[in-house]
C-alpha cells in the first residue's frame, strides 16, 4: 500500500486501485459471514471465480448459508477439476459470473467477512464486483490464519489442512467453498473459546459428522496428552 494526500491507498498486483477496500481486523465478532471462493487461478486479473460459498452466522450460530457454481468464459483445467472436483459439464448450466456476485453481494449485507487466507478471495471478489456488477466490495474481514498467529503462537503450519489437523476437525469436502466455509467456522469457533494454547484435539465438524454416526457428539476423539491443560471435558473420549 501506499499512502496519498494521508489517504491509504490500497492497490492489487497489477497497480490497479482497490481504494474502498475494507480493513483487516484482529477480532472475535459474534456476528458475521464466512466466505470462500474456488477459482481457475491465483490472479485476479487473469483467472475466473467458478464458485461462491458463505456462512452467516449471528451469535456464534449459523443461520443461512450461501452457495452457487459460476459458469466461467474459458475452459476449467484438468488440474483445477482434480483439485476441486469441479467438472466443466458441472459449470455448463451454472449461473453467469454477474448474476452469481449480485446474490452474493446481497447475502453478505455489510457483515464482516471471515475467511482463511481471506485477503485473497477479497481482493478477487473485490476486482470482479467491480467489473462485472461496478459494486465497490468493502467490506472489513478477519483472516483466521492471522488470528492462529496472533493467538497460537506455537503453532507453526497455518495452513488449512494444517490448522484442521491441530483441532481435529474433518474436512469432508476439500476445496469446494461450502465445506471449507463450514471448517473455517468450526476453526474459529475452536480458536475463539478455547483459553490457552491449543494442546489437544478439539471437537471435529459435528454439524456434518455427529447424526450420521448417531452421537450426541463427533466420534472423532482423542485422548487428551495433556488432560491438565485441557479445558474441553469430551477429550478423553476415544473414538
Amino acid at each position: 500500500m501506499s499512502e496519498a494526500k494521508g489517504m491509504v491507498i490500497k492497490m492489487n498486483t497489477y497497480g490497479t486501485l482497490r481504494e474502498k477496500k475494507g480493513n483487516n481486523l484482529v477480532a472475535f465478532p459474534n456476528d458475521y459471514v464466512i466466505i470462500d471462493i474456488e477459482t481457475t487461478g491465483f490472479s485476479p486479473k487473469n483467472c475466473e471465480i467458478i464458485e461462491i460459498g458463505a456462512v452467516k452466522v449471528r451469535g456464534n450460530k449459523i443461520t443461512s448459508v450461501f452457495q452457487m457454481l459460476v459458469k466461467p468464459i474459458n475452459p476449467v483445467s484438468s488440474y483445477i477439476t482434480k483439485l476441486t472436483g469441479i467438472t466443466n459439464n458441472m459449470l455448463a448450466d451454472a449461473s453467469p459470473i454477474a448474476d452469481v456476485l449480485e446474490a452474493f453481494v446481497s447475502f453478505v449485507g455489510g457483515n464482516i467477512l471471515i475467511g482463511h487466507k481471506v485477503n485473497a478471495d477479497v481482493n478477487f471478489l473485490y476486482d470482479h464486483c467491480k467489473i462485472h456488477i461496478d459494486h465497490d466490495f468493502s467490506n472489513d474481514y478477519i483472516d483466521i490464519r492471522e488470528l492462529f498467529r496472533d493467538r497460537q503462537r506455537s503453532v507453526l503450519n497455518h495452513q488449512l489442512t494444517a490448522l484442521c489437523e491441530k483441532c481435529a476437525i474433518q474436512n469432508t469436502n476439500a476445496h469446494r467453498a461450502l465445506s471449507d466455509c463450514l471448517v473455517a467456522n468450526n476453526l474459529y469457533q475452536s480458536l475463539k473459546f478455547h483459553n490457552g494454547a491449543i494442546s489437544c484435539v478439539e471437537e471435529m465438524d459435528t454439524l456434518l459428522l455427529a447424526s450420521e454416526f448417531n452421537h450426541a457428539h463427533s466420534p472423532y476423539k482423542k485422548k487428551c496428552q495433556n488432560l491438565s491443560a485441557c479445558f474441553d471435558p469430551y477429550c478423553q473420549i476415544s473414538g
